[in-house]
C-alpha cells in the first residue's frame, strides 16, 4: 500500500509552508535568521499565502518553520469571523421570513398553507463547522522541469489536480502528469487545491528536483475547508387532524459551489444545490417550499462527507418525528404513511424496525429512527442510546442500518462503507466542532478537536437489500445523514420530548435542552 506520504524519489527535497493564522493575510515582514541556521535548510521563500521552507529532511523544515518570525498583514475580512456569533445570526436570518432566498423547490403554496393551518410546528437547526480529520494529513510531491510538472498526490480528483498544478506552475494541464496514490482518508478534503499548490510552488524554486510537502496535523486542523456553518428554519402547517398541509424549509449557509464551481452556481441562479441536498425529499406533502439564503463572510467552506444531506437530513428527520409526536402516532408508522408510494423506502424502514425490535422497551435506553434517500439509495437507521442527565453525556450503544443501493456491485464493500459512515456521522453529531474566533481556528490537534474514541464505538448491524432492477446508487456517504437525527430522536423518546437542535450534541447543550 503506497500512500502520498510514502512517496520517495531520487534527490527528494522536503517542504513546508507557514500559513497565516487568519486566511487571506500575507507575510508583511519575515525574520528568517534563526530558520536559516537550521542544518539542512536550502531555501526559504515568500509565497502569496505564507512562507515556504525547503530542506533535506522533514525534521529540518519543521524546525525551521517553528523558528520563523513573521509579521502578517491585518486586512483580511475573515478577522471579523466569529463562528458562534454567526450561528446565531444565521438562525435569525432563517426566521426572518421577509428575507427571501433562491428557491430550490416550490410545489404548491406552502406559505399560504402554513398561514391557514390549525397548528404550526416551527424549529431551527444549527450545524457547526467540522474538520475532515483524515488519518493522513494533506500532502503532495511535485517536480517542475521547465513547463512540465510531474505530481504524486493522494487526490480525490486527478483532473482537477491537473488544473490546479498547471495554474501554480504557469503552464497548461496537458503538461501536468498526475500519479494518484492511495488516500489515507478523503471525505471531500482531497478535492481541494491548496496542498497541491504548496508542492508545485516549492518545486518551482528548485527546478528539476522533487519536493515533498506534508502538512502537520496542526496545519491540517487550522487550515481546513470545513463543512459550512449552517442554520435551517423549518415550518410545517398541520390541519385539525394533524395531516401536513405545507412544509417550508430555509437553509442559511455559505456556498461551496460559489468558490469551487462558480459557473454552475451562476447557471443555477445563485442556488447551491450541494448545500441544499437533503431538503428535497420523497415524503408526500401537498405544498413544499425550499429556499437557500447564501451568506458570504470570507471563510472558504468545502465538501464534507455527506455534504448537504449530512446537515439537512438532521432538520428533516427530527421534524418528521416532531410532527409524529404532535399527532400521537408512531414514528415508523408515520413515515410509512408519508411514503405510501415509495416501496423501496418503505421496505428499508420496515426491515430496520423489525431488526431493531422497535416496539420492545429498553431499560434506561430508547430507540430513534431516521431515513434518507441520499445519492439515489434508500437507507434507514435505528440508534439505541442512553443519557446521563447529570453530565449531559449521550452514549450510543447500537445501530441497525438497512440500505437499498439498487444494484449491489460490491455488497461487502457497501457494508464497510456504511459502517464507516455511521462512525463518521456519530462522531460529528456527538463531538466534532471547529470554533473560529476573530478569524482564528481555536482547535489544533486531536487533544482539542474531539472525535469518537474506540471505546465509544457502537455495535453496528448493516443489512444490504439490493433491488437489481434499479441502477447502482452512490454509497460512500449514504450511511452518514441518518445517524445524527436517529440519535436526536432517540433522546427525545427517552426524555419525553426534549429536542436537540444543534450539532454537535455537546453535554452543555444537552443539559440546556433538558433544563428548557
Amino acid at each position: 500500500a503506497r500512500f502520498g506520504i510514502d512517496v520517495d524519489l531520487p534527490d527528494l527535497l522536503h517542504g513546508a509552508v507557514l500559513r497565516p493564522p487568519v486566511p487571506g493575510e500575507r507575510p508583511d515582514r519575515i525574520d528568517d535568521g534563526a530558520a536559516r541556521t537550521v542544518t539542512g535548510i536550502t531555501r526559504i521563500v515568500a509565497l502569496p499565502h505564507g512562507v515556504g521552507i525547503i530542506g533535506e529532511s522533514t525534521d529540518a523544515v519543521r524546525r525551521a518553520k517553528e523558528a520563523l518570525v513573521v509579521t502578517w498583514s491585518t486586512a483580511s475580512r475573515v478577522r471579523r469571523y466569529d463562528s458562534a456569533a454567526l450561528a446565531e445570526t444565521y438562525r435569525d436570518i432563517g426566521r426572518d421570513l421577509s428575507r427571501t432566498g433562491v428557491t430550490a423547490r416550490g410545489e404548491g403554496d406552502a406559505p399560504a398553507a402554513i398561514a391557514g393551518a390549525a397548528r404550526v410546528i416551527a424549529a431551527d437547526y444549527l450545524t457547526d463547522h467540522v474538520y475532515h480529520a483524515t488519518m493522513e494529513p494533506m500532502n503532495a510531491t511535485a517536480r517542475v522541469s521547465g513547463d512540465t510538472v510531474e505530481l504524486w498526490a493522494p487526490t480525490q480528483g486527478p483532473t482537477g489536480t491537473q488544473r490546479f498544478a498547471a495554474v501554480a506552475a504557469g503552464t497548461t494541464p496537458e503538461k501536468v502528469t498526475v500519479h494518484t496514490t492511495l488516500l489515507g482518508g478523503g471525505f471531500g478534503r482531497r478535492a481541494e487545491d491548496d496542498f497541491i499548490t504548496d508542492a508545485v510552488l516549492l518545486a518551482k524554486e528548485v527546478e528539476g528536483r522533487p519536493v515533498k510537502v506534508i502538512w502537520s496535523r496542526e496545519d491540517d486542523v487550522r487550515h481546513g475547508k470545513y463543512r459550512p456553518l449552517a442554520a435551517q428554519h423549518i415550518e410545517v402547517g398541520l390541519d385539525a387532524s394533524g395531516a401536513i398541509l405545507g412544509w417550508r424549509h430555509r437553509v442559511v449557509a455559505d456556498s461551496i459551489f460559489a468558490r469551487t464551481l462558480p459557473q454552475m452556481f451562476e447557471s443555477e441562479g445563485g442556488l447551491d444545490t450541494v448545500v441544499t441536498d437533503g431538503t428535497i425529499f420523497n415524503y408526500r406533502v401537498p405544498a413544499h417550499l425550499v429556499e437557500f439564503i447564501r451568506q458570504d463572510n470570507g471563510r472558504d467552506v468545502g465538501f464534507w462527507r455527506g455534504v448537504g444531506y449530512g446537515q439537512n437530513n438532521f432538520g428533516v428527520e427530527c421534524t418528521i418525528d416532531e410532527v409524529a409526536a404532535a399527532r400521537g402516532v408512531d414514528p415508523v408508522a408515520f413515515r410509512l404513511e408519508l411514503l405510501s408510494g415509495q416501496p423501496r423506502a418503505r421496505k428499508v424502514i420496515e426491515t430496520v424496525a423489525r431488526l431493531a425490535d422497535w416496539q420492545r422497551p429498553r431499560e434506561g435506553r430508547a430507540l430513534g429512527l431516521a431515513y434518507t434517500d441520499a445519492f439515489g439509495a434508500h437507507c434507514a437507521e435505528v440508534a439505541e442510546v442512553s443519557l446521563d442527565r447529570a453530565s449531559g453525556e449521550i452514549r450510543l450503544h447500537e445501530v441497525w442500518c438497512v440500505v437499498d443501493p439498487g444494484v449491489a456491485v460490491q455488497p461487502r464493500n457497501i457494508e464497510a462503507q456504511i459502517a464507516g459512515a455511521i462512525a463518521f456521522g456519530a462522531s460529528h453529531a456527538l463531538y466534532e466542532q471547529i470554533n473560529i474566533v476573530a478569524g482564528e481556528v481555536q482547535e489544533a490537534n486531536f487533544d482539542t478537536y474531539r472525535v469518537l474514541r474506540m471505546s465509544e464505538m457502537p455495535r453496528i448491524h448493516v443489512t444490504v437489500t439490493p433491488t437489481p432492477e434499479n441502477k447502482p446508487a452512490g454509497i460512500g456517504e449514504v450511511g452518514l445523514p441518518p445517524i445524527g437525527p436517529a440519535i436526536a430522536n432517540a433522546v427525545a423518546r427517552l426524555t419525553g420530548g426534549v429536542r436537540l437542535r444543534h450539532y454537535p450534541f455537546l453535554p452543555e447543550r444537552v443539559k440546556a435542552a433538558l433544563a428548557g
